[in-house]
């Protein structure tokens, strides 16, 4: 699997994503977003910009459609969701496993200091029908709170076991949020971007829809 984290870092194709006006984080400011199927080599890493209308870009012949939006909850709670979707299938290799990651080069920046407290990852078919739909996976985040704004880690991703050829056309991930007492986000952490090097790829297991 560390195959794919090389890849992740050395692979690259920048496109203008967007979205829907910031609650928490920075309107107008980039992160990057992976994704791959584990035997399809089409690896994809894209800068995306947090801003307020969809944009499209092209991966293996299929078309890419990035929307963003970030929702407040009441309270300090807000919602970030961050949805990829394709006019095919994006793992189309049978049994393969889909390797994402948000910000692993560059993470979601902030209004203020966050921590994350939920994160989900569901996948959909053409028709919208859920073909996996995650537990929490909050525990895979190397910095929950305050947040740094990747998902798993910077320079960093997970898979998503035995999906290929699944008919996947869409990825989408739920980041819950809380705000945190203390002001403004200091400047980028350097230090822990430098220093988490490569880690190791997690596995979330195929859960079907309906599964309790």
């Amino acid at each position: 699997m560390k195959k794919y984290l090389v890849s992740l870092m050395l692979l690259a194709a920048s496109f203008g994503f967007a979205g829907t006006a910031a609650a928490v984080v920075i309107p107008g400011s980039s992160y990057s977003i992976y994704l791959e199927g584990s035997k399809s080599a089409n690896a994809f890493n894209g800068t995306a910009d947090f801003d307020t209308a969809p944009s499209f870009a092209r991966r293996d012949g299929l078309q890419l459609i990035l929307t963003e939006s970030d929702t407040s909850l009441g309270g300090k709670g807000s919602r970030i969701t961050i949805n990829l979707s394709a006019d095919g299938d994006l793992f189309p290799t049978p049994d393969e496993t889909a390797i994402l990651a948000i910000g692993s080069d560059d993470g979601l920046d902030f209004l203020t200091q966050v921590a994350l407290t939920d994160a989900r990852v569901t996948l959909r078919n053409l028709a919208g029908a859920t073909v996996f739909a995650s537990d929490n996976l909050v525990d895979l985040a190397a910095q929950n709170s305050p947040w740094d704004g990747a998902f798993p880690a910077p320079s960093s991703a997970f898979g998503i076991d035995q999906i290929g050829a699944m008919g996947v056309a869409s990825i989408t991930f739920d980041f819950f949020v809380n705000e945190l007492p203390g002001g403004q986000v200091p400047e980028p952490a350097s230090i822990l971007l430098c220093g988490l090097g490569l880690l190791g790829v997690a596995t979330a297991r195929r859960q079907r829809a309906g599964r309790a």
